[in-house]
């Protein structure tokens, strides 16, 4: 369970976001653009910096729990009809896969 203390910012952004399904506040909203604007940035970067993409690996939480808490997100925004939000979620969750499996056959 010590890979919890290393999710445990991905887990809060999934409570934001259920809150946010359930109380659709502006505040929220920002919050979220936000941060999945950020990710998605990083998540891009990695790509095209090996160092970055190793630091972003480091974690010891299992690959199953980030597949979760993206398949949660992408349904999510996809149920609350942001449509923008769930698109930029599918394509962190995919840019995670590739990066994932180029991870493992090294």
């Amino acid at each position: 369970m010590k890979w919890l203390k290393d999710a445990y910012l991905d887990v809060v952004i999934l409570l934001f976001i259920v809150l946010f399904a359930v109380y659709t506040t502006n505040v929220l909203e920002v919050i979220l653009w936000v941060y999945t604007s950020l990710l998605l940035l990083s998540k891009v970067l990695a790509i095209f910096m090996p160092s970055l993409q190793r630091k972003a690996n480091k974690s010891s939480a299992p690959p199953l729990f980030y597949h979760i808490i993206y398949a949660l997100t992408v349904a999510i925004f996809f149920y609350i009809a942001k449509y923008y939000l769930a698109g930029a979620w599918l394509i962190i969750w995919i840019i995670s896969v590739i990066s994932f499996s180029y991870i493992k056959k090294k």
